[in-house]
Parts: C-alpha cells; structure tokens; sequence
C-alpha cells in the first residue's frame, strides 16, 4: 500500500519543494501529554445520519454510500488533495471559511465534510488521510502550538474532536490506533526545534517521547536542534526518519529512529568520490512497503538536480547513482503510484516519468504547461491497468485555484475546476 505522510503549515514554512505505513509497539518511556477534551462526538449537519440496516463495514477502506442531502462545493479552491483511488479522494479548500471536501467521482464533483461549526480552514490545515473513510483534520490555534484534531471513520458523515498539544509540524497515522506527530516548536537561524508526538488510541491522547529544546531538562540532541526539519515518514510504529538540512557541505541531513522516535541518529547515504563538495536537501521519503524512495536534491554548484535513492529493506539501507545522467531530472513536484512508476514536474513542459523505480526517467510530451503554479502531484493506479493523475495549481491573485486530470499517464491532461 502506498504511504503518505501530511505537511501541516505551523509557524515556519519547512521545506524546499512540496511533495510527497504497522503493528504497534507500546513505549513506556516519555511524559505524558493530558488533553483537556475527551473525544466529543459531533453530528455532521445539515446531513442526517438515519440508523441504517447496513453497518459500518470492518474494513474502513471498503468504499460507503453517500447519503442524500450532501452539499456539493462548486470550483472549490483546494489547497491540498489526497486520492486513494481513480474515484475517491479529500481535499481541503481554501474559500470563505474553508472546508474539507470529498469526492467520489475521480474529481468532477466535490461534496462538502466540514465538521459543523469549524471555520478558518485553509493553508494552515493538516490533513491525514488513511483510506477511504479515514481521515484526521488538525486545525492550529492562533498560537500554532497547539490544535484542535478531527478525526472521522465514517467518510465525514460524522467526526469526533479532542485538544491536540501541536498545532504545526508533521503528522501520520499508520492505522485506526497509531499515531505519531512531529510538531514544531521554535525556529531560528539555522535552527529549529521540534518535539516527537505518539497516540496509541486514534489520536484522542498523545505522549511526548522526544524533544531537543535544550532549555528542557529532558530534551535530548539526538535529532539535533540545528538544521531545518522538512518531512518525517514512519514505515512502522518503530521505524521512521526525518529530513532536513544545513549548510555542511556533503551532509545528507537523514536522521532514523528505531524506537518510535525516542532516540535519533544520522543515517549513512552513500556519496560518489567528488560529491563531498556538494550541498544536499533530502525529502520525506515515500515507501511502498519494504521498497522506498528517498528524493535528494544536489546542488552541483552549476545546476541543481533531483535524484532518488532506493530501498528494498524497509529502509535499513539507501543506494543511488548521481554520476548516472538518467537517474537525473530538474526539481519538481514528484508522486509514486507503486514500487515501479513514478512521475516528476516543474509544471512545464519537462514532465519525467519512471517505470523502473526511478532507475531511470524519460521526459514524455504533455497537453498542459502550469509554468510555476504546480503545487501538488497525485498518481494512483487505475482501475484497469495504466494510471490516473490529478495537477493542483497554488492560490492565484483572486483565491483561486486549478485542478486538472489524466488518465494517459501525463500526455493529456482534461480540466476539473478551470
């Protein structure tokens, strides 16, 4: 199964370029986090939630019916999306108050979800998205240290709410349990500090097992204070990493935990003889079970590329080959339909696709030129073999933004909201 991981906007805008999961192993150690608020159920209205002789399937992932009487959301500007499928997928936009959209039609149309009552959705909104029907939406206080965190099980129909002590940072759950949370908690030149989040129960309560602010008596500089946090992945409630950088010639800012993120080290990325001169700004990386990319942009003082190491161990080690032109592309925005394919876009007309694991890119001809407007790439699998993608474009001048389509694997590209 595809993973992701979810960028929430706090304080400090973390990263270069944007981009693109388990058995839980219970920590005894760190500080328990107390949230004000149990789980609070909210009815979703104006939808009326009619007891039904059809339960919730076991499987969350199973596709449920949408109900009469839910609110279609015409040309919403979206600001982040998040498909599971050809036809299912979340959004967030941007418009008036905001809202937090589903669609089940590939795109065309966009049924409104929002919680009753919450306003001010927009940028600054996290959303986590683990299959079908399950989804957690964090929205920052004006502090931005902590939130509150939505989370609902049944396609938005109903959610439940709870005092979150994070409000920016990065967020993932693994499954209906699992929760962890990287959050911000101060940035300066150079620096920044974060502080490491797991939930056993679906995100209702949170624990502190880690963070480096060194006017805390127990913080720890395993994951250093110095250098810029740009994207936090887990693989399994153990195993995650965290990306970054700072400007140490031949550093590839990848630290791993191994603990649920209680303790940190830097991990090895193989360098070519000659590329210790050269500054690195690695991503999040992106898993397809125990196979991985890990996007590592280099500056080669004359030009900058975008390479991608591999992993075939779940991440216990990284190989890739920079001196190797094809294994090269111009930074963009990329996405990963499976182990195999994958695409990477400036926007342009230099669209790169891979079907080798990124061993090697072709540039192919594309119907659409975004110029700098591309924010997001999406790529699924389709339901009959080749893959379905979506092109968002960032807020325009007028609030706006564009969605388009293809289902030719890049070549076309047919407009969703113009």
């Amino acid at each position: 199964m595809r993973s992701k991981v979810y960028l929430i906007i706090g304080v400090l805008v973390m990263g270069l370029v944007a981009c693109n999961l388990a058995q839980l192993t219970t920590i005894a150690t760190g500080t328990p986090v107390p949230v004000a608020n149990s789980p609070t159920p909210v009815a979703n209205t104006p939808i009326s939630i009619i007891a039904s002789p059809t339960p919730m399937p076991t499987d969350t992932n199973m596709p449920l019916p949408t109900p009469p009487g839910v609110p279609v959301v015409s040309s919403p500007a979206l600001v982040h999306i998040s498909f599971q499928d050809a036809s299912h997928g979340w959004g967030v936009a941007s418009d008036g108050s905001g809202s937090i959209l589903r669609t089940v039609d590939g795109g065309t149309t966009w049924q409104n979800v929002t919680p009753p009552g919450l306003t001010g959705i927009g940028l600054t909104t996290g959303l986590s998205v683990l299959d079908l029907n399950t989804a957690w939406v964090l929205v920052p206080n004006a502090d931005f240290f902590t939130g509150l965190l939505y989370h609902t099980t049944d396609a938005g129909l109903t959610w439940t709410s709870v005092d979150a002590p994070f409000g920016g940072g990065y967020l993932q759950f693994l499954d209906l349990s699992t929760g962890l949370a990287l959050a911000d908690r101060s940035a300066a030149a150079g620096s920044q500090g974060v502080e490491m989040f797991q939930s056993s129960d679906g995100g209702a309560t949170w624990l502190s097992v880690f963070n480096d602010d060194p006017n805390r008596a127990d913080s720890s500089n395993s994951l250093p204070l110095g250098g810029i946090k740009n994207g936090m992945t887990f693989l399994d409630a153990n195993n995650g990493w965290v990306t970054g950088s700072r400007p140490v010639d031949g550093e590839v800012y990848l630290f791993a935990t191994n603990d649920g993120g209680i303790d940190w080290a830097m991990q090895n990325i193989p360098l070519p003889a000659g590329y210790a001169a050269y500054q690195y700004l690695p991503q999040a990386p992106v898993f397809f079970g125990n196979d991985g990319f890990l996007p590592l942009i280099i500056d080669l003082s004359t030009t900058t590329v975008l390479t991608f190491y591999t992993t075939h161990d779940g991440g216990a080690t990284w190989t890739g080959n920079p001196t190797n032109v094809s294994s090269l592309v111009a930074p963009g925005h990329y996405a990963f339909a499976d182990a195999l394919n994958g695409w990477c876009w400036d926007g342009s007309t230099n669209l790169y696709v891979t079907t080798d694991g990124a061993l090697t890119w072709t540039k192919i001809a594309t119907s659409l030129n975004l110029g700098d407007r591309l924010s997001q790439l999406e790529f699924v699998p389709g339901a009959s073999g080749g893959f379905i993608g979506w092109a968002l474009t960032g807020l325009d001048d007028a609030g706006h933004t564009q969605l388009y389509k293809t289902t030719d694997n890049g070549s076309t590209w047919t407009p969703l909201i113009p």
